[in-house]
């Protein structure tokens, strides 16, 4: 694997990285022995609590071989993409809206899923994983959603690339609420501007103060209001490809022209994913030449990063690309450290047993009824690659609104309005939301070549070319040029038993939900609790906590993908018995 972006190695056996336990004070944590360094080192610097908002604390951490040491891991973590969502100290010195103590207090960060973290030299202040500085910014990368934890008998897993139970969405509001508290309130205000580098108790430190929380939170009710939907994402999922769509459209037009984001998806996992040939839920990102690194783009725009858009009328003039935050040399180092990364195998020294009798059974009915769509790998082949299966939504039968979204949503062009695209047309009035996306991906990726010609060169040293969509659904025509974007993509379900809730929207709780008629499919379901259930295989769903998710909702139908539905109960458990084995 390619170790050249981690330049943090060195330095992390000089810091505390205690593995376990209750935070007993609202600082970081102090520096500890030798000892406890190298162990936390080990570990990964990842912070448990006892106590959890939920329920679901734990007093061990434990994490899995996943072909990641922990340089690779913890630079992962916090790794600058150009995230820009507010300023750095704003997020550090800031109180919770309801009490006087740290909003990142790792309590309170919990309550949005998001996993705490101790002190490391590229995480000074004991931010969550995800969390990144750029410059005097902070915002998310790639990890916040894509690294998660389940919880069982007390001992929490952390597991890389795995989708996360982060309430995003929630987050952000709280956020807001925190900073109108803040201003609300005098000696909030007085205890910030005296907290804050370079601050004070006087009263010129108090309106800077002022005026640089005001225009914070003028952005994040821009931001929420833009974003608004009567679909609520909730815990472990969000509308990411409608959310990046409104901020390309704030970039290019006015962020009144956002459309409704009523489509989340569950956060895909991340293992192998460099090495499909088309990813995305509905498959229309290839990753053949520079397309990871533009997709990565967009991923960066979906989470803060920021874009002047240009208005180019001759390709000469669109060789300069767009100016933006984005680090484009750490999206193409990511991507070849996420070529490292492997699937999670079941850890039977945490969880039960795998009944390999039963396991047997199932292998038998996986081969008869998944694996067409869900082909078998073999993570520790370091050749390994991925040919997506694309089924289309009359096949599958699932909720349809991603994908109809995705296909179908027409936006202003606003300042491209004449100007020249990447295929060398000139922009109407108004175009695809896609094609909006596409074309600040392009042109943000033009202005970093070297970057691009990284990307292009390691795509060709993989051999990743552009090849025809592969699966049950309808090609592309004149008639009906996005066809194939009405369909949701298929992946072998190696590590599926860490991806639970299920389907594209989350919208079927465990695996053994999955195997069931849809209408014998828990209606309405609890998502954001830590603790697992290894006999069906997902989270605990019960109760009403943190976030009860109704499958009568815009975008959340937990219909179609109709497959082993009527096997009987034996071979349901058989089959789900085998799916821990991938």
């Amino acid at each position: 694997m390619r170790r050249h972006h981690f330049p943090i190695v060195p330095l992390l056996l000089l810091t505390a990285c205690a593995s376990t336990g209750e935070l007993a004070s609202n600082k970081p944590p102090p520096l500890g022995s030798p000892r406890e360094l190298l162990k936390g080192l080990r570990e990964r610097a990842g912070l448990v609590l006892e106590k959890d908002a939920y329920g679901d604390g734990a007093t061990k951490l434990v994490y899995l071989d996943q072909g990641w040491g922990p340089p690779e891991t913890l630079w992962f973590y916090h790794a600058d993409q150009g995230s820009v969502l507010m300023p750095y100290d704003t997020l550090v010195h800031l109180e919770q809206a309801g009490n006087d103590q740290p909003f990142i207090h790792p309590e309170h960060m919990t309550r949005f899923r998001f996993l705490n973290q101790h002190r490391t030299p590229n995480n000074p202040d004991a931010l969550p994983v995800g969390f990144a500085r750029h410059e005097d910014q902070v915002g998310l990368t790639c990890a916040a959603c894509h690294t998660s934890q389940l919880n069982y008998r007390g001992t929490a897993i952390r597991i890389d690339g795995a989708p996360a139970l982060a309430d995003v969405s929630g987050f952000l509001r709280e956020m807001q609420a925190a900073l109108t508290a803040t201003l609300a309130d005098d000696a909030r205000l007085a205890r910030f501007a005296a907290a804050v580098p370079g601050g004070g108790r006087d009263e010129t430190s108090r309106e800077a103060a002022r005026k640089s929380l005001t225009q914070t939170l003028r952005w994040f009710e821009s931001y929420n209001t833009a974003n608004h939907s009567s679909t609520v994402e909730g815990f472990g999922r969000l509308d990411a490809v409608g959310r990046i769509i409104n901020q390309a459209i704030r970039f290019s037009s006015d962020s009144k022209n956002s459309i409704e984001p009523n489509a989340p998806t569950s956060y895909p996992l991340l293992w192998d994913a460099p090495r499909h040939d088309y990813v995305q839920w509905t498959g229309f990102s290839p990753n053949a030449g520079a397309g990871s690194l533009g997709r990565n783009t967009g991923e960066v725009v979906g989470v803060f990063g920021r874009i002047e858009v240009k208005h180019y009328e001759t390709e000469q003039a669109a060789k300069k690309g767009y100016p933006s935050t984005v680090e484009a040399n750490e999206l193409v180092a990511m991507e070849e450290s996420l070529r490292g990364l492997k699937s999670p195998r079941w850890p039977e020294n945490v969880l039960p047993p795998i009944d390999r009798t039963l396991a047997a059974r199932g292998e038998t009915l996986y081969q008869a009824h998944c694996v067409s769509c869900h082909a078998l790998i073999d993570r520790d082949d370091p050749k390994r690659s991925v040919t997506a299966m694309i089924t289309g939504i009359d096949v599958v039968g699932t909720d349809d609104t991603t994908a109809r979204n995705i296909a179908e949503a027409r936006v202003p062009s606003g300042v491209l309005e004449g100007a020249l695209s990447p295929q060398g047309s000139k922009y109407g009035a108004q175009m695809s939301a896609l094609s909006l996306v596409a074309d600040l991906a392009t042109r943000t990726v033009s202005a970093s070549p070297d970057a691009a010609l990284k990307s292009l060169v390691n795509a060709r040293l993989h051999r990743q070319e552009k090849t025809a969509k592969q699966g049950n659904h309808t090609r592309n025509s004149d008639a009906n040029p996005a066809a194939d974007l009405l369909a949701y993509k298929a992946r072998p379900l190696n590590g599926t038993w860490a991806s639970s809730p299920y389907l594209h929207n989350g919208s079927v709780p465990t695996l053994y939900a999955l195997l069931l008629p849809p209408t014998e499919r828990p209606q309405t379901f609890s998502v954001g609790r830590w603790e697992y259930d290894p006999k069906q295989v997902g989270y605990i769903s019960d109760g009403s906590a943190p976030f009860v998710f109704d499958t009568r909702v815009t975008g959340n139908s937990n219909r179609g993908h109709e497959y082993g539905v009527t096997l009987p109960d034996a071979d349901r458990w058989a089959l789900v018995e085998y799916l821990k084995t991938l």
